[in-house]
C-alpha cells in the first residue's frame, strides 16, 4: 500500500506520544515496586511484573522513537534521521519487546499454579518455577542478541525491524 505524505508524517509522529505514554506507565510501574522493595519483592508476582515493565520500558522507548533512527535519506520515509547504527540499535529493542508478553504468559502461568486444581503457595512457586519463569521470559533476548552478528534490523517504513 503506498501512502500519502500527511500519512505518513502521521505515521511518524503518532508513535511518539504513544511511545511517551507507554514508557511512563512502565515507569510507574516500575516506581510502584521499587518504592515497596522491602515488601514487594517478596513475592513471584512483583518480580515477574518487575521484568516484565523493565524490558516494556526499553521497547515503547525504541518504538516511540519512530522513523527517526532510521538512516537519513532514506526514500518515503518522514522523519528519518539516523544511521545504520541507530537502525540496528532500535531493531534491537523492539525484538526486545517479545520479553514482555512471554512475562505476561509467566504471570497468567503464575496465577495457575496460585488457583487451579491443587493450589501452590507463593514459597512453592517461588522455589519450585520462578527461575524457570525468568528463564523462560529471556528467550527474546536470545533470539535479538542472534539477530546482530546476521543484521537482520534494517528500515521497514515506520521504524526498523
Amino acid at each position: 500500500m503506498v501512502f500519502s505524505f500527511s500519512q505518513r508524517k502521521a505515521l511518524s509522529i503518532i508513535p511518539h506520544i504513544t511511545g511517551a505514554l507507554s514508557v511512563i506507565g512502565s515507569l510507574s510501574i516500575l516506581y510502584d515496586i521499587l518504592k515497596d522493595r522491602s515488601r514487594k519483592l517478596h513475592r513471584p508476582y512483583y518480580r515477574i511484573l518487575l521484568g516484565m515493565s523493565f524490558f516494556d520500558v526499553f521497547a515503547s522507548a525504541s518504538l516511540g522513537m519512530s522513523t527517526l533512527p532510521i538512516p537519513k535519506g532514506t526514500e518515503g520515509v518522514y522523519g528519518a534521521m539516523g544511521t545504520t547504527q541507530t537502525c540496528t540499535a532500535q531493531g534491537f529493542f523492539i525484538q526486545l519487546m517479545l520479553v514482555s508478553p512471554f512475562y505476561n504468559l509467566m504471570l497468567a502461568w503464575y496465577y495457575l499454579l496460585l488457583g487451579k486444581n491443587k493450589p501452590l503457595s507463593e514459597e512453592a512457586i517461588a522455589s519450585k518455577y520462578e527461575k524457570y519463569m525468568h528463564a523462560f521470559a529471556m528467550i527474546p533476548v536470545l533470539f535479538a542478541v542472534m539477530g546482530l552478528p546476521l543484521t537482520l534490523y534494517n528500515s521497514a517504513d515506520c521504524e526498523c525491524r
